[in-house]
């Protein structure tokens, strides 16, 4: 324009500013607002909501209150549409108190707020998890005479969804028609998805009876709420009828639809997850296909063990040139994908460069607490990915660790100073023979380090859970006090790095400070902390075993089961010794876990044909009770964990197997002279070692081949 000597007026910039923000482009639309001075142009309310608006398109919610500020300093009257666009900006990011700070500060301003106002509000506090406060917003709403909406309910029906509040849920749905609100398809999803934490099948099915009474046909989203309800309360059956229904109702379904549909439902039958993935060919080589829908068919065919190379390779030639276009958590659902079906290199490592990028660029003080806290997991998740596939980076785990680690000290702080002396660790701590000989089995702390420790978990405590009255947590919170806040934080598990089946002993560690456990999760997620187990199986176990991979699902407190279906897993062993006891073949096997799913030791044994010694869940209960002639408890303990601390220096605990566990070994019967010496030693405790550094059985029954199964 200044080259046709038109001088550009309010009127030209705030028509830039907003085709910019309609184009998504928020870093151009505030460019143009800044060459406004210079041209010597006031901006005005248009101007200045045109760029709150790309903002708040943008996800940019620190901007978007930067530019209310500055409309202030200018003297420029806010209006509803500009306090609108504000707020809708802190929703997107979870900001809910700033969200609330804006419509309290509106009367002020003598801007009245709207039902826009509220919704955005109220959805903000759904995203934060505060639905008392988005409740409360709405019972407000009459006597500011405002008259809520459609879109106001369903946000509201939505709070009560993410924090399982579905009878809060179900009322305000009833309550719509009343408010002269009529629920849409998006009302009923919620509240179906509301019915899922607690297991409300029968009340999901009739929030659907409801919805077609009154004429609402259920969508995608209808059906998905549906299924995963069904999903989570363990009625496999019903989600698959609905699933079927699903396509006998016309219902417009996504490509990813029925194979994630299948993968929920473990569904085994192979003619349908052939027919199903035929369709997903189909519509790949016909049209792109969406991140999500990419991230959510990889991630199906790695939970129903579909190992498709001309599959995998379509999705890749999709998937890369966009994958700056994946969210962060559709990025892990691929790299898990394809991790656990079928490892592409140069996809994993494509992954890890924009990863990287983003990491770099993160700043984790500006997230709410539940936007970092799922950045976190999802990071982590990414981690584990790479490293099961062989393939993570150093950079990116350079990059994770920092970011990370920065996350945990940011939470240290919010926390707030102990009041409290500070606190002296102990160092390592020997057990004594009459510890490891106590009849009563209490936990103990071997090594206790300034943010970090190791407690022995005698069996028959939990961890955490609160199944139980042996809790690990409240011994620790009694041995520790109030000095650190993490270990009375159930979202970050009391500060437990893992956990240890009920009737098993061994160690646990732990972490005193969100940094250290944060830290310590990097270390579990790439592979970085050793967790060494001595187990005692039926049968003698070929020696030539190295490797167990079978994948793994379970549903609610039904046994973990092994085979070609669920989450990937990866058990190490070395057979030490065989034995019998009476008439019973037994293997003494050291173990190490690449991966810590729950019950993959026992679920892993027992699905190649050597369960552990008195393990009720994975045995014959003939079996089980024949075994407490041996061992009163199932014979499984982790001897050793090997990580590093803060600074990167190495840490190593060992702890010889408990005195009912060395009584059972006496009363074997060895079956040969390499047997006898490997008993022996794990019965003194007197040469502990590294999983690594025993050494299996010679024999080999005619195989020399290590085997996997």
């Amino acid at each position: 324009m200044p080259e046709a000597k038109l001088a550009p007026d309010k009127i030209t910039y705030s028509a830039a500013i907003s085709a910019c923000e309609k184009g998504g482009q928020w870093q151009q639309a505030l460019n143009v607002l800044s060459l406004m001075p210079e041209a010597r142009v006031e901006s005005d309310r248009i101007t200045y909501n045109a760029a709150i608006s790309a903002c708040e398109k943008g996800s940019q919610w620190q901007l978007a209150l930067n530019l209310l500020r500055l409309m202030h300093e200018a003297r420029v009257v806010p209006n509803h549409i500009t306090y609108n666009a504000a707020i809708s900006a802190c929703e997107k990011c979870g900001q809910w108190q700033q969200a609330l700070n804006l419509i309290s500060l509106m009367p002020e301003v003598r801007v009245v707020p709207n039902e826009i106002t509220f919704s955005a509000t109220i959805s903000a506090c759904e995203k934060g998890g505060q639905w008392q406060l988005a409740l409360n917003l709405l019972s407000l709403m009459p006597k500011a005479r405002v008259v809520p909406n459609e879109i106001t309910y369903n946000a509201a029906i939505s709070a009560c969804e993410k924090v399982g509040q579905w009878q809060r849920a179900l009322s305000l749905l009833g309550s719509m028609p009343e408010a002269r609100a009529s629920p849409d398809e998006i009302s009923f999803s919620a509240s179906i998805s509301a019915c899922g934490p607690g297991g409300q099948w029968q009340s999901a099915l009739d929030v659907l009876r409801k919805m077609l009474e009154q004429q609402v046909m259920p969508d995608e989203v209808s059906y998905n709420a549906l299924i995963s309800v069904c999903e989570r309360s363990q009625q496999l059956e019903r989600g698959l009828q609905l699933l079927w229904e699903s396509k006998g109702r016309g219902v417009s379904l996504s490509v990813a639809f029925f194979p994630g549909a299948l993968a929920r439902l473990s569904v085994h039958d192979p003619d349908i997850i052939s027919a199903a993935f035929d369709e997903v060919m189909l519509k790949l080589s016909a049209s792109p296909l969406t991140p999500q829908e990419l991230s959510s068919i990889a991630w199906s065919s790695g939970m129903l063990g579909v190992n498709n190379s001309t599959l995998l390779q379509a999705l890749v030639i999709q998937a890369v040139p966009q994958l700056e276009l994946f969210t962060l958590r559709d990025l892990l659902k691929l790299a898990w994908g394809f991790a656990a079906s079928g490892v592409d290199v140069g996809l994993l490592m494509a992954i890890q460069t924009e990863v990287i990028t983003r990491l770099e660029q993160v700043d984790l003080h500006h997230f709410s607490e539940l936007f970092r806290n799922a950045f976190l997991q999802e990071t982590l998740g990414l981690l584990w990915a790479s490293n099961f596939a062989g393939c993570c980076s150093n950079k990116l785990l350079a990059s994770a660790r920092l970011v990370i680690r920065q996350a945990g000290a940011i939470m240290d702080i919010a926390h707030g100073p102990s009041s409290l002396p500070a606190y002296e660790s102990f160092g390592e701590l020997p057990c004594t023979e009459a510890d490891l000989w106590q009849p009563d089995g209490k936990p103990q702390i071997i090594l206790d380090l300034p943010d970090r420790l190791v407690i022995f978990k005698p069996p028959g405590w939990e961890v955490h859970s609160q199944h139980t009255d042996l809790q690990l947590s409240s011994f620790l919170q009694a041995a520790l006090g109030k000095r650190f806040a993490i270990t009375r934080d159930e979202e970050h598990q009391c500060g437990f790095l893992h956990r240890l089946d009920l009737p098993s002993s061994g160690l646990v560690l732990a972490a005193k400070t969100y940094e250290a456990y944060y830290d310590l999760k990097v270390q579990l997620n790439a592979g970085e902390i050793a967790r060494d187990y001595v187990i005692l199986c039926h049968g003698w176990v070929r020696p030539c075993l190295k490797d167990i991979k079978a994948k793994v699902y379970w549903r609610g407190l039904l046994p973990t089961i092994a085979g070609d279906q669920g989450k990937p897993s990866w058990t190490r062993l070395k057979v030490t010794a065989h034995a019998w006891h009476r008439s019973t073949a037994l293997s003494l096997v050291a173990v190490r876990i690449a991966t810590g799913r729950r019950h993959q030791i026992r679920s892993h044994f027992s699905h190649v044909g050597h369960p552990t010694v008195c393990d009720g869940k994975y045995t014959a209960d003939a079996t089980f009770q024949s075994d407490q002639d041996l061992c009163a408890r199932n014979f499984l303990h982790r001897y050793r964990l090997a990580f590093k601390d803060l600074a990167g220096k190495d840490h190593e605990v060992m702890m010889p197997v408990p005195a009912d566990l060395m009584i059972s070994l006496q009363r074997v019967t060895a079956r040969d002279i390499q047997s006898a010496e490997t008993i022996r030693d794990w019965v003194t405790g007197s040469s502990l070692r590294s999983w690594q550094d025993y050494t299996p059985l010679i024999l080999d029954f005619g195989r020399k081949q290590a085997d996997t199964q």
